[in-house]
């Protein structure tokens, strides 16, 4: 398993009575590690290593993997690009005319670390051609048919998702197969959502979370199930387990959780440090808290407004450059702090437009309720 699938599984999550209790860790050790001085020094070892060798594949391969293993932290979306920036030497040629080719390179690896970067970035064609380089040479590949699966359900090809969930039978273990299988399961029959989470939560409670980073992905998928079938309680069970040093995207799932439960004050709490503390704001973070801001209701003072003032200036600076990549945080500002009925659809399509999956619908069937019910 590759140590960075992390990146690859973590969905976006919406809000979501199961019966199956989660599984609750019985050490320590299954603790998410924080990212650690040596984690830093090794960084900034293959940092220097790139520099004495620029055209060594192996030292950037390395180097953009540890890109990617701090990115999803908070304050540190910057990272991708600079995976993408250390990559784009061993993957792209560039004529005189500025046109791009691809290069010739055949290790899996380098177009499996593409892939990631690129399904970031929303670049989903790329990232599946990326992706078929890697099965031209190892067509059982774990990580790469799992983010294969992700990617196909973000655009709604719910068949593809499971065919190439499918694929890894023999090749992985039964929880990780089963969990992707059920994925997709739940997207294809989506009135049989219950009995997919009865499946998967009676599993890893037999089997236990495992050691690597599947633990996070089968917890925010637990979770996802659960809100999706309207039991945030159960959900908030789930994400409580690996809260501290969690990534971006996780603290956005368990905010999201905990706005729908009410909430509010607790995200203020949890978040804030988090985003004071970080190098950058992150929008997903930022747009939660002033959710939640916004809920407590101290509008009449300064301070009461805090956050939902950050994130204004953010949001018109997201506008100023059209950036599409953060369609979804536009679309809840315009649908549910600063209400404007055609920027929420403007924006819940256009986040519509490059993916596709419970919570993208949610938001723009909200936005499209919203025009209706002002006649637009």
């Amino acid at each position: 398993m590759n140590r960075f699938l992390l990146i690859l599984l973590l969905s976006a999550s919406l809000s979501a009575p199961l019966s199956a209790a989660p599984y609750t860790p019985q050490s320590n050790d299954e603790i998410v590690a924080q990212w650690s001085a040596s984690a830093n020094a090794t960084l900034q070892s293959l940092k220097t290593a790139s520099r004495l060798q620029p055209n060594d594949p192996t030292t950037i391969l390395a180097l953009a993997n540890s890109y990617l293993a701090q990115a999803a932290q908070p304050g540190q979306s910057r990272f991708y690009g600079l995976a993408e920036a250390a990559l784009k030497p061993l993957i792209e040629i560039t004529n005189s005319d500025k046109t791009i080719f691809y290069k010739n390179n055949t290790d899996p690896q380098l177009w499996l670390i593409w892939a990631q970067v690129q399904q970031h970035q929303h670049n989903f064609v790329v990232a599946q051609a990326a992706l078929e380089k890697v099965f031209a040479a190892d067509p059982s590949n774990e990580t790469a048919n799992l983010l294969a699966a992700r990617i196909f359900i973000i655009q709604e090809k719910l068949l593809a998702a499971r065919n190439a969930c499918l694929k890894l039978l023999g090749n992985a273990n039964l929880l990780t197969i089963t969990a992707c299988s059920l994925e997709a399961n739940s997207y294809l029959h989506p009135n049989d959502l219950n009995n997919s989470y009865q499946q998967l939560a009676e599993l890893v409670k037999r089997q236990g979370l495992p050691d690597d980073e599947r633990a996070i992905w089968l917890i925010q998928l637990l979770a996802d199930f659960a809100m999706r079938n309207n039991d945030p309680a159960t959900a908030a069970t789930w994400l409580q387990q690996r809260l501290a040093n969690a990534s971006v995207n996780y603290l956005a799932q368990w905010a999201d959780v905990q706005l729908a439960l009410g909430n509010a004050q607790a995200v203020i709490t949890q978040l804030a440090p988090i985003i004071n503390a970080a190098a950058e704001m992150d929008d997903a973070l930022l747009v939660r808290l002033a959710l939640a801001e916004k809920n407590i209701g101290n509008e009449n003072t300064e301070q009461g407004k805090y956050w939902q003032t950050q994130l204004a200036e953010r949001i018109a600076l997201r506008e100023q450059r059209q950036d599409s990549l953060h369609a979804s945080e536009l679309a809840i500002y315009y649908l549910d702090i600063a209400p404007n009925p055609q920027k929420s659809l403007h924006w819940a399509e256009i986040n519509f437009s490059n993916t596709r999956e419970h919570s993208d619908k949610k938001l723009l069937a909200r936005a499209q309720q919203l025009n209706q019910a002002k006649g637009l």
